[in-house]
């Protein structure tokens, strides 16, 4: 996770394991053959902040413009980057080099020929000093420095073979992260020359965009709807609807049109789960968000006074313990129902990290309190908590508010296990203020006379908390948290086999052995719990029995939209 998305916590994008289907009845016979041209409707309880794909993409955003643009390369199903308007790509011996050969007979929808030069364009708008759209995924390519301090000249390490069909690209060094991160959506050269980047967020392309994809823009009903018309001449053949509608609205609204027709497709949460799972004339879509619920623990004693107490938790077998003494099958059934899943890995269902090694920590609450006993603690028989020193075996837990139904559950689970959970119910940002808080090499915190900034690293002050994380683009992103890192590492957590294997992995190209340290990564943490994971989030879509072809997943349950249709 980028470091600016760490106060937020929020995820979009990547990695993928296909949907579950679960049909609301009697099994579904075999589609027949489509016999309707559309429209198909599609509710959103958000209507997008912007059409244009490279300008603070959101997910919202997603679900229309997966519909017109199409990806540079995009993960399959399996996680795997695999081609898009980039149709196949290559990467020399010297692991900086990567070539591009672009899909032939692409138009845009103006009529114009799409060629390598949209692809050169983007890469220079991307790297461009005046752009400022939050999609950062050209710093790796040679010569990048040097065109944004001169956005006149070329990106020397982007070059175009005589037809344009061809783009070369070279990085400093190698990557295993700067393939996938051109997973992004190409747009038009011949508009992108006449954006003033300074004032992108005031482009007419924005809400008026052309591109390759499966779909036209038609419209835009600001407040009510957008509809996109198909593209006959699409270059993955032809969409089998005439058109889709994105209408905005209220969730219980939409709930109800759903059930009364109006529209055809909803995304949902538990409530409109529980209102559809019995209804034969509806599929239920579920499957893994790229996301995981975790708890964090202090794993060791900080420079400043209040952090550098024994703690229970700095103990490893005491948090294997708790992870003993939590039934993760009636937590998620308690707090998230269909909308979540038990979980072990720090990182999300089936993503490239995800081991079957995990050590899954099944719940078995008499082999907990034989850990804890193990440590020197004595249950105290008037108040069924360990002791140990005469001190009870007391564990702080931050949460914030939306995390509140999993804190009540994990104090009923560890008493049980002889723990006693003081929960601290805080706003998120006083939750983020407790995790980055920050002293000097001397122990000094940032309110205290004498505060060395200029030495200041992260010193958390907690025993635990409750929180979540998305993967944004690639499993990179959680090597400055479990790495020496002075602000992002906040659980003073230090293993050396972790360190040289998120370094290693960081330049291991190939994917599958890149899979296989990722591994040992994963059971690595899982076995020492600076985090235990136990949940992982699921997304659940409903549409009517007559829509053919939906096969939605984490990359957005509008990727393939062409293939859609109505029976």
């Amino acid at each position: 996770m980028k470091k600016s998305t760490v106060l937020l916590l929020l995820a979009i994008v990547l990695l993928i394991v296909p949907g579950f289907v679960f049909a609301g009845g009697a099994a579904e016979k075999p589609a027949a053959a489509p016999v309707a041209k559309g429209p198909i409707i599609i509710g959103s309880n958000s209507a997008p902040r912007t059409l244009n794909p490279l300008y603070f993409p959101s997910r919202q955003d997603s679900i229309v413009t997966n519909l017109i643009f199409d990806n540079f390369v995009q993960p399959d199903k399996e996680g795997r980057i695999v081609g898009g308007l980039a149709e196949s790509f290559s990467v020399a011996a010297d692991g900086v080099t990567y070539t591009f050969n672009l899909a032939k007979n692409v138009v845009w929808h103006d009529g114009e020929k799409f060629d390598g030069d949209d692809v050169v364009a983007t890469l220079n708008m991307l790297a461009h000093p005046d752009y400022a759209g939050g999609v950062d995924r050209v710093n790796q390519i040679v010569g990048v420095e040097e065109f944004k301090a001169d956005p006149t000249s070329k990106i020397s390490g982007v070059s175009l073979s005589a037809d344009k069909m061809t783009v070369t690209i070279k990085i400093k060094k190698p990557s295993a992260t700067f393939l996938p991160g051109l997973y992004f959506q190409i747009l038009p050269e011949h508009h992108i020359k006449n954006i003033n980047l300074a004032e992108l967020e005031k482009a007419a392309f924005n809400t008026n965009p052309v591109g390759t994809g499966p779909f036209k823009f038609k419209e835009w009903k600001v407040g009510n709807s957008i509809t996109v018309e198909k593209n006959s001449a699409y270059w993955q053949g032809e969409p089998k609807v005439d058109s889709i509608i994105v209408k905005f609205g209220e969730l219980v609204a939409l709930t109800t049109q759903l059930q009364s027709g109006e529209i055809d497709m909803l995304e949902v949460e538990e409530e409109g789960y529980n209102t559809f799972k019995n209804d034969k004339n509806f599929n239920i879509y579920t499957y893994p968000m790229l996301s995981v619920d975790y708890v964090g623990f202090l794993t060791g004693p900080g420079r400043a006074a209040d952090t550098r107490d024994d703690r229970p938790v700095f103990n490893k077998n005491i948090r294997q313990a708790l992870a003993y003494a939590t039934n993760k099958e009636a937590l998620v059934n308690g707090a998230y129902g269909v909308m979540g899943y038990a979980h072990d890995s720090i990182f999300p269902k089936n993503s490239l990290g995800d081991s079957p090694n995990d050590n899954p920590y099944t719940f078995n609450l008499a082999k907990a309190k034989a850990m804890i006993e193990a440590e020197g603690y004595v249950m105290n028989n008037t108040t069924k908590f360990y002791e140990k020193n005469g001190k009870s075996l007391r564990i702080e837990m931050y949460y914030a508010e939306s995390s509140a139904p999993q804190a009540a559950i994990f104090k009923e689970q560890w008493k049980a296990a002889g723990v006693d959970l003081n929960l601290k119910l805080v706003d998120f940002g006083a939750l983020i203020g407790v995790l980055l808080r920050k002293s000097d090499a001397n122990g000094r915190l940032a309110n205290e006379a004498g505060y060395d900034q200029t030495t200041a690293a992260t010193d958390s002050n907690f025993d635990t908390y409750l929180l979540g994380f998305a993967q944004e683009s690639d499993p990179q992103e959680y090597a400055q948290y479990f790495v020496d890192d002075p602000f992002w590492n906040f659980y003073h957590y230090d293993n050396a086999n972790v360190r040289t294997w998120f370094a290693e992995q960081e330049v291991t190209t190939d994917q599958t052995k890149r899979s296989a340290i990722l591994h040992q990564i994963s059971e690595q943490i899982t076995e020492d719990l600076p985090w235990f994971t136990y949940a992982g989030k699921n997304e659940t879509i409903i549409a009517g029995k007559n829509i053919g072809g939906l096969n939605p997943d984490t990359r957005g349950y509008t990727l393939d939209a062409h293939l859609w249709f109505l029976q």
